[in-house]
């Protein structure tokens, strides 16, 4: 995969979260017994790719700057920081990366290092002076981008619409922007019901986050409960999982989370089991979590291919 890197100018060092530490918690002995219950399950099966209107969906975030190479679909989607320093310079050269894709439909969200696209945060600190003439927010060239600030958008392809929510907030963790208190519940309701996808630029909790992940915003995706799910942030969470919003996984995320963990462990036991003798699993419901994270690893070095998604 070919990778081009922009750097702004100014080398300056900006505060930067610990989304990528290679250390966890240790797991408490209900949390490993959920995770090998989970292994026993029977998970919902991939959507096929080669269904007459099946719609394609290339899937990244945080590429910082980085342009890689980007395969074929009908939607891109970026889940935000597409910068580094969150200066007009990155972020324009990233709209003009994006806009030369072929995509029918180019949908993005910013991320906490895109300060510049957050208004609360360019007019808070004015010496970071990120709305000089000529290279304001308001003069940067979207073109063909459509952008998402906790708003949604309907598309069509392949005969088929689609309706996607797109928000960049992420739980407060350094001088970033479009942020909110950990214990804020800023989700409830904010998700329209009929929504098949949702970007969000931080993940939902227990979710590709290496335990970073929000829990307000998991309780929001399964009332909505959509068909993909797309963000990034915590770059050593890349990848992706298919679920089914059922009682096994609600009995699994409570116990990952803390919620009356031999409770969730005894109802989850006695449904593996149901589900394993009766041989059936319901993938009606199922969603897909992708962490496209492009970059990765000490000081971003590492590249990721981008991730396909298929509706």
């Amino acid at each position: 995969m070919a990778i081009t890197s922009k750097t702004p100018a100014s080398p300056e060092v900006i505060s930067r979260p610990f989304v990528s530490s290679p250390t966890h918690k240790k797991q408490s002995l209900s949390q490993s017994i959920a995770k090998k219950l989970r292994s026993w399950s029977t998970l919902p099966s991939p959507t096929s790719p080669d269904t007459r209107n099946t719609i394609s969906i290339i899937c990244i975030s945080d590429t910082h700057n980085a342009t890689p190479t980007l395969p074929d679909g009908d939607i891109l989607l970026h889940a935000g920081d597409l910068s580094q320093y969150g200066l007009f310079d990155e972020i324009q050269a990233q709209l003009d990366w994006l806009n030369a894709q072929p995509h029918r439909y180019k949908i993005i969200i910013a991320g906490n290092h895109d300060i510049i696209l957050d208004e609360a945060f360019v007019k808070a600190y004015p010496e970071r002076e990120l709305d000089k003439p000529g290279k304001s927010p308001t003069d940067l060239k979207w073109g063909s981008i459509t952008y998402l600030h906790n708003s949604s958008v309907e598309v069509e392809c392949n005969g088929r619409k689609l309706k996607i929510y797109g928000s960049p907030m992420t739980p407060k963790c350094g001088n970033f922007g479009f942020q909110y208190d950990t214990d804020e519940d800023i989700w409830a309701g904010t998700i329209p019901k009929d929504t098949d996808i949702v970007l969000t630029h931080g993940p939902p909790a227990v979710h590709l986050d290496e335990g970073k992940g929000c829990r307000h915003l998991v309780k929001e995706l399964w009332r909505v409960k959509p068909k993909l799910v797309v963000f990034g942030h915590i770059h050593g969470g890349g990848g992706e999982e298919r679920v089914t919003f059922d009682r096994i996984q609600e009995c699994y995320e409570n116990i990952l989370l803390g919620v009356r963990p031999w409770i969730n462990v005894s109802m989850m036991m006695l449904c593996t089991i149901s589900q394993l003798l009766s041989r059936t699993a319901d993938s009606t419901l199922s969603t897909q979590f992708v962490n496209a994270a492009v970059v990765a690893g000490p000081g971003n070095r590492e590249k990721r291919e981008p991730f396909v998604a298929y509706i």
